[in-house]
């Protein structure tokens, strides 16, 4: 974050004094982040801005098409999101203004164009870090409901039935990850004074917690064995992916740039692969920008998937492995997009230059979901610029 915030502002002020030309500003993306103040350790809603292009189209030759799933235009800003186990349906969080608090609450749509939306929390709360267990049937999340800093707490995804918390204690708690069989969740949690987050083992029914090492936003392998998480480099400050079983032993670096961040992985079904996001390349105007990459799951056969000028983030893949959804801000707004993954690359193998400009597809699928709650989500076809 820190080094894809720097990366932000520099190409964008690169775009203003050449006179944007090439359609680039900021975008702010609305974060949840933990301060200490006067009184302790606190959660707030922070905003940060990332570079995004006018043009939505992606011209990659690893992408067939990119599909947008949500329309967040209005007051409402969303960020982290969950994709469900059977790909029918997403939970994002989305900001809002309860009664003049600023607040942030959870809300599922479906991925294929049905029904509107369906409110999973509400309040003026700040519910952060949503993520399906390997069932389905619940949704895990940070929030601080009773506390000053956020704690972990579940509830059901169809919305039924009340809200349980997770865990206890006094140190804020992030980013849940629930194992095969739904028995133990992983999350970041960063006692007082702690210099790093560390990454921490519960099981489901809030039993005592065990610490397994330093790192943060951890992602459980599909069959419950290895974890995927993010640990800063302490030579260069850089935070780079890690994989280690999930008892914490057999660390294993993944990646290793020395002047650019790789961070957000997440795992394919099969676990053959692993998207990430990292802001290493540059786009065909030559500014830098986050893009969506993946990799085998040793490390090896970096492919770069999207290559607008925007920042694209958050990458998780279809219950299918043929898509990946990911957050951007192309065309000025946050959302939530998919894209399918070309054939090539679908299957596991290396994809075609990364930077070529060659459109993969003559299309560019937009679908957009309404703000109202009933409304259907409306598709709309975009023929891509020459």
């Amino acid at each position: 974050m820190r080094r894809f915030l720097n990366s932000a502002i520099a190409v964008s002020m690169v775009a203003i004094f050449a006179g944007c030309q090439f359609g680039y500003k900021d975008v702010a993306l609305e974060e949840v982040t933990t301060v200490i103040t006067e009184h302790g350790q606190t959660v707030t809603i922070t905003e940060a801005e990332y570079v995004a292009y006018r043009e939505i189209i992606e011209r990659s030759p690893n992408v067939k098409s990119v599909t947008r799933m949500t329309n967040m235009t209005d007051a409402r800003k969303l960020s982290e999101f969950s994709v469900s186990p059977d790909g029918l349906s997403l939970v994002y969080q989305a900001s809002e203004t309860n009664k003049g608090v600023k607040c942030m609450n959870l809300w599922k749509i479906p991925t294929t164009g049905g029904t509107g939306r369906t409110r999973l929390t509400t309040g003026r709360y700040i519910d952060s870090d949503p993520a399906y267990d390997p069932t389905g049937e619940n949704v895990y999340f940070a929030s601080n409901r009773i506390s000053r800093v956020p704690k972990l707490w579940r509830v059901r995804a169809s919305g039924a039935g009340g809200i349980t918390r997770v865990t206890q204690g006094d140190f804020p708690d992030r980013a849940p990850s629930v194992s095969l069989g739904a028995n133990q969740v992983y999350y970041a949690s960063k006692p007082y004074n702690a210099e790093e987050w560390q990454l921490w083992r519960i099981e489901s029914n809030g039993s005592l917690p065990t610490q397994l090492r330093e790192g943060s936003r951890p992602m459980v392998s599909p069959d419950g064995k290895r974890m995927l998480y993010t640990w800063t480099d302490t030579d260069t400050g850089l935070r780079k992916i890690w994989m280690m079983d999930v008892d914490g032993t057999n660390q294993t670096q993944l990646t290793a740039s020395e002047k650019f961040e790789e961070i957000e992985a997440s795992w394919s079904p099969d676990g053959k692969r692993i998207a990430f996001s990292t802001d290493s390349a540059k786009d065909s105007n030559g500014v830098r920008n986050s893009d969506i990459w993946m990799m085998d799951a040793d490390g090896s056969n970096h492919t770069q998937l999207t290559t607008n000028g925007s920042t694209d983030r958050q990458p998780q893949f279809s219950a299918d492995g043929k898509f990946i959804y990911f957050l951007s801000n192309r065309g000025f707004d946050w959302n939530i997009w998919r894209m399918e993954i070309a054939a090539a690359d679908a299957e596991g193998e290396a994809g075609a230059d990364a930077e070529s400009e060659t459109e993969a597809d003559e299309k560019v699928d937009v679908e957009t979901d309404t703000d109202a709650d009933t409304d259907a989500a409306a598709e709309e076809k975009l023929s891509k610029a020459d």
